[in-house]
């Protein structure tokens, strides 16, 4: 029967049939819907019910214990806890305490929420009510930066340090000492002598350029590799961007004789290895006295042999 216990013996010491607690519920008492919560709960599953009428309707346990917090039924009919509201304001209060904290209106009404009540609530609720303006402003930067760096990468734009390699890999000889002669130094020591002579004639000195340098120096060692190597050499395309940001639209002169040999007693000093080399300019008329614009750059490269090999960039 429905009212012995798990093994089949008598009856369930549980069960409250006879009626001994005030607040139990018999076997055969019919709870009002939505009137009382569930007493009762499997001590297997944990599904609360109404009586203490095993088997579990959920798992088929046939033994129910009493639920230490009332659970409500699973039951349409159950009301919604009711909330005080304002007649005048609109304010709702948890407990009938008038009068209103917001308006001091002397009489509050009851209400009970409805599934259209917290249906006006939602739909009020968008997105945009809970976005603050530094997650916004962070959302547009993120956006606009991974805009950009696609583009960069299609290469639709150029972005710094992105831009193609002004480098030349694995060229013979030297590019910063030869000989114990500092090249850097040689360069200025060439630069000095060229400003020296086109001052004698009155024509404004040549200032260096970063960029200027750097596509000397691809073009040096580029020439360099296809004089003592048979490998593939970058390609030349690779100058236009820089030479484009150091001159605009100003005409430009390439000096770029070919490898010279040089006495020994050029390398005692960068200014003895430079005035072997500065005739490669002031021979020129086109560059040395009139050529106007003051931009250049300079590279000097000794391969391994000894010949010295200079570019030079004016615009």
């Amino acid at each position: 029967m429905a009212g012995d216990g798990p093994d089949g013996g008598g009856p369930d010491d549980g069960d409250d049939s006879t009626g001994g607690d005030e607040n139990s519920v018999g076997e055969d008492a019919t709870p009002t819907p939505g009137s009382e919560s569930a007493k009762w709960r499997c001590g297997w599953c944990g599904k609360p019910h109404a009586r203490n009428d095993p088997p579990c309707d959920n798992c088929g346990h046939h033994k129910f214990e009493k639920a230490v917090v009332p659970v409500a039924p699973e039951t349409e009919d159950y009301e919604r806890q009711p909330v005080w509201v304002c007649p005048e304001c609109g304010r709702e209060h948890q407990k009938n305490s008038p009068p209103c904290s917001r308006c001091g209106n002397a009489r509050l009404e009851k209400h009970v929420p409805s599934e259209d009540d917290y249906a006006d609530e939602l739909a009020g609720t968008s997105y945009l009510d809970v976005l603050e303006p530094r997650y916004v402003l962070g959302l547009v930067f993120a956006l606009v930066a991974g805009g950009v760096l696609v583009l960069a990468v299609l290469g639709v734009i150029t972005l710094p340090g992105m831009g193609p390699s002004l480098s030349v890999a694995d060229v013979p000889g030297n590019a910063s000492e030869a000989n114990g002669v500092d090249l850097s130094e040689t360069e200025r020591a060439y630069l000095d002598s060229i400003n020296d002579a086109r001052a004698d004639t009155g024509v404004d000195r040549l200032d260096r350029n970063g960029n200027l340098d750097d596509v000397a120096r691809y073009l040096n060692q580029r020439r360099v590799k296809d004089v003592y190597t048979d490998d593939s050499l970058p390609g030349i395309d690779r100058v236009g961007g820089p030479l484009n940001d150091a001159c605009g639209d100003n005409d430009r002169v390439l000096v770029q004789p070919s490898g010279r040999t040089v006495d020994a007693s050029a390398f005692d000093s960068p200014e003895a290895l430079a005035e072997a080399l500065e005739d490669a300019f002031l021979d020129r008329g086109d560059a040395s006295d009139a050529f106007p614009v003051g931009r250049t750059g300079i590279d000097v490269h000794v391969g391994p042999d000894g010949r010295v090999f200079v570019t030079q960039i004016v615009c």
